[in-house]
């Protein structure tokens, strides 16, 4: 009914003597809210999970005799719950807001079903991270998720992918604008990445490799060639998601919120086909120091230093898109946020092409150079956006002012300072470990030598979950509160309607 009632529109507009489309006012945007406000929820979630880690590294006993608090438990969730909780339902909210306005249409296709799939996916991370904490579990990095999981995950995937595919089908505008080819290609690179490096087609034990006993669970019998098939997937998690999905994204919230047309579609182009073509080679780059191939490190180098080119493309055209429009960074909220993220995502990229070069990488390895690099693109990059997003969709959706901007400003720089600050002790940390280990200094010693970086991490940390609260406390007194109030008292006033107030 509902594509119908789009085909019979399209053909009366088309016949019309202008022949113009008549603009949509009131969106649907269901599915926006369900897998943009779960969002919400799973960034304290996840963040609170990795408070907890860095305090288990100062203290490893504080948490003794309470096994579903292990590390070894709660690491997985964490890493779990920022790609696949966190990140992925704030893409797809943001996806489901963008794709009908970019298309002509008043909702997606589908839109109930896209509901449904929020709710299915909210419950199968909910169940797969209950069964992590009770030691269920694949083992693999980034891919600790029991079969059964993996299954419903993939479910969800595959039906968003129709419902995106059959909303651009009946589209009401015909050009395609960028962001709808990176939200048409990253879901089908996510469904089909997540299938092979969870070697699905190799359940096993369905529920996992930590039942004692159990036959080898979503994994190659081969260790070595698991471990080059793992950060092969796991690489491409992010550039193949989490990265196309931000830049997309970004094509659209940038000029839309300068209200300034982006500078070069054909540089959009070139970071389209550069990231689709140069990513997926990155990810042996963390097995430099691995007994992997020779050819096969050396095509990580050269397409991790090759990434640079998709990345200057789109950072480029984005500066370029901001030029004249700087004094509104510091003036919008959201747009700042995505603008930090901006930034933070061409530092990664920089540092990742260093990280390439094997000297380096020897030196770093093993380190927490990594963890902090990991935290620059999911915390620095990916989730500035992510907050910028919301920031701005809450508001749009709910037809209101923000609450209040003042707790905005204060969410950015908890998070500017939190972030900055664990980033850097990380980084301190990651020499002073590569040094000693280079000097032949016993680990247990080392271990001493950074325990106040660690202190640091912690404290930092608590800062960076603090503001994810205070987001969460804007987004929901937004929602439950009449916020335009304000707006209307000043409009009375302005028309002299109560002079007396």
């Amino acid at each position: 009914m509902e594509v119908a009632e789009n085909q019979g529109t399209e053909s009366t507009l088309a016949t019309s003597p202008a022949g113009l489309i008549e603009p949509i006012h009131d969106y649907a945007d269901r599915a926006a809210k369900i897998w943009l406000y779960s969002s919400v929820f799973w960034l304290m979630f996840v963040t609170l999970v990795g408070l907890t880690i860095a305090t288990e590294l100062i203290t490893p006993n504080l948490f003794g005799g309470i096994p579903y608090l292990l590390f070894s438990r709660i690491r997985p969730i964490h890493v779990n719950g920022v790609i696949f909780a966190w990140l992925t339902m704030m893409y797809f909210g943001g996806m489901f807001y963008v794709l009908p306005r970019l298309l002509g249409l008043r909702s997606m296709w589908g839109e109930g079903v896209a509901v449904w799939m929020g709710w299915a996916w909210n419950l199968a991370l909910a169940v797969g991270f209950v069964g992590l904490s009770m030691g269920f579990t694949q083992g693999r990095e980034y891919t600790e998720l029991i079969w059964p999981v993996d299954v419903a995950v993939m479910i969800v995937l595959l039906v968003n992918i129709y419902i995106i595919l059959m909303t651009v089908l009946n589209r009401r505008v015909r050009p395609l604008y960028v962001t709808i080819w990176w939200s048409l290609a990253s879901p089908i690179w996510l469904a089909a990445d997540y299938f092979i490096v969870n070697v699905m087609w190799r359940p096993g034990t369905l529920l996992g490799n930590g039942v004692p006993g159990a036959r080898l669970s979503g994994a190659l019998e081969d260790p070595l060639a698991d471990g080059m098939l793992n950060w092969w997937g796991n690489h491409n998690l992010f550039g193949l998601w989490l990265t196309p999905m931000m830049v997309g994204l970004m094509y659209y919230f940038v000029p839309k919120i300068t209200r300034t047309p982006l500078y070069s579609h054909t540089l959009s182009l070139v970071s389209f086909w550069g990231i689709a073509f140069f990513y997926t080679g990155v990810g042996h780059h963390h097995l430099l120091q691995a007994p992997i191939p020779g050819w096969l490190k050396t095509f990580a180098t050269v397409n991790s230093i090759m990434l640079l080119v998709p990345v200057f493309a789109f950072v480029g055209n984005i500066w370029l898109t901001m030029r004249g429009n700087w004094d509104k960074f510091f003036i919008n909220i959201p747009l700042r946020f995505m603008l930090t993220g901006f930034l933070f995502y061409f530092l990664v990229n920089v540092q990742g092409a260093f990280m390439a070069v094997p000297a380096f990488n020897k030196m770093i390895h093993f380190t927490n150079f990594i963890v902090a690099h990991a935290h620059l693109a999911l915390l620095g990059a990916f989730t500035f956006f992510g907050m910028g997003l919301i920031d701005y969709m809450v508001p749009q959706m709910a037809r209101r002012p923000i609450y209040s901007c003042k707790i905005s400003e204060w969410t950015y720089w908890l998070l500017l300072t939190g972030f900055f600050g664990f980033f850097w002790v990380l980084t301190i940390a990651s020499f002073l470990q590569g040094e000693s280990w280079a000097q032949g200094e016993p680990e247990v010693n080392v271990l001493a030598m950074i325990r106040p970086q660690y202190i640091g991490r912690a404290v930092f940390g608590a800062l960076i979950v603090f503001s994810t609260f205070t987001l969460a406390w804007n987004v929901a007194a937004t929602l439950f509160s009449d916020t335009s109030a304000g707006t209307r008292r000043t409009f009375r006033r302005a028309v002299a309607v109560e002079p007396g107030e």
